[in-house]
């Protein structure tokens, strides 16, 4: 099978568990919702990072990294690749650019404040309690959980797969990406080459 087709059926699966997840929310079944919209979201991430091994091998990530926590880091910094072209339409002089300026914008955004959910691992234990009962639950899990979360995990879900349409979305996103994982200068990487 080749790597195009590949990629195009991971993006049918999470369409399908993004539209599950619509259902569940018809039925109320909010934490169920959840976790569907979030495995979505992981197979967009999938996608992201799929493309850019067969682009460039990446580096091998931080030991606390879990695959799930990857993915959604992916998607995450492909928002964060879209908020970069939203913010610089015709492009930015990186010679002239105050980059903690940027930077703080950056962090104070949706986007950013994402990032970091998703690099503490809050997501992806929120995701867990949807699924599971824990002896430590003072409450049923279905009651952890409200529309309103279902459907912003389904705008992010939304938002990269639009994203996903750009070319420089994706070479920002890995940019990011590889700045979360490896430390790399994010400029360094978005910087042309002269």
């Amino acid at each position: 099978m080749s790597h195009k087709k590949q990629l195009s059926l991971i993006l049918g699966n999470a369409t399908r568990l993004h539209d599950d997840a619509r259902l569940l929310v018809d039925r109320r079944r909010y934490a169920s919702a959840f976790a569907l919209a979030l495995l979505g979201v992981e197979e967009i991430g999938k996608v992201l990072l799929n493309s850019w091994e067969a682009e460039r091998p990446l580096a091998k990530p931080k030991e606390w990294l879990s695959q799930h926590i990857q993915k959604q880091a992916a998607v995450a910094n492909l928002l964060v690749g879209a908020l970069l072209a939203r913010t610089f339409p015709d492009g930015a002089d990186w010679r002239t650019l105050d980059t903690d300026s940027l930077t703080g914008a950056f962090n104070d955004s949706d986007e950013g404040h994402l990032l970091v959910v998703i690099r503490n691992g809050h997501l992806d234990r929120r995701k867990q309690n949807a699924l599971y009962q824990d002896d430590d639950m003072i409450t049923a899990v279905e009651d952890e959980f409200a529309e309103m979360q279902v459907d912003g995990i389904l705008k992010i879900a939304s938002a990269a797969q639009e994203a996903l349409a750009s070319p420089f979305n994706r070479v920002a996103a890995r940019a990011f990406y590889e700045a979360t994982v490896l430390g790399v200068s994010v400029s360094d990487r978005l910087r042309p080459s002269t």
